[in-house]
């Protein structure tokens, strides 16, 4: 009979733990950006709904999100709910990088910004390293098409 319990109790848990990775019904816009020679396509979270979801609830994240608040202010960012490592890049007022920081997943410690920001650039773990954009360079926001290479 015990075991019985603890059988019932546990499944109870592991469903209580499946409802919660299920992704919420926010829905996300999205808009081309430049850093470098790189162009990306990535959701935008621009509405507080949006910046509060963010990539949580998904796994194997392949793209990106852009976060924009409302005005230039400290940020700061913690990966509760999300099983994904990113990679955050605080963005400034001029649209330069001002750092890019690891986010581990499901870590619930608070990633400040160094200052005043405008919003910040969720990319998979590696992927600023990887495509040697740092702290500094410009980011570009190009819409819903492609940017042109030619305006450069």
């Amino acid at each position: 009979m015990s075991r019985l319990i603890v059988l019932f109790a546990l499944l109870g848990i592991t469903a209580c733990q499946a409802q919660q990775i299920q992704p919420e019904s926010v829905q996300f816009d999205k808009e081309w950006l430049q850093l470098g020679t790189e162009q990306i396509e990535v959701e935008l979270a621009i509405s507080p709904e949006q910046r509060a979801q963010g990539l949580m609830h998904r796994l194997n994240v392949q793209t990106g999100m852009l976060f924009i608040g409302d005005e230039v202010r400290p940020m700061a960012f913690w990966m509760l709910n999300t099983p994904s490592a990113l990679d955050l890049a605080y963005i400034k007022a001029d649209w330069t990088i001002e750092q890019v920081i690891a986010l581990k997943p499901f870590d619930q410690t608070s990633r400040p910004s160094a200052g005043p920001v405008l919003g910040a650039l969720e990319m998979p773990l590696g992927w600023f390293q990887a495509h040697g954009i740092k702290a500094g360079d410009s980011i570009k926001r190009c819409g819903k098409t492609a940017c042109d290479k030619a305006q450069d």
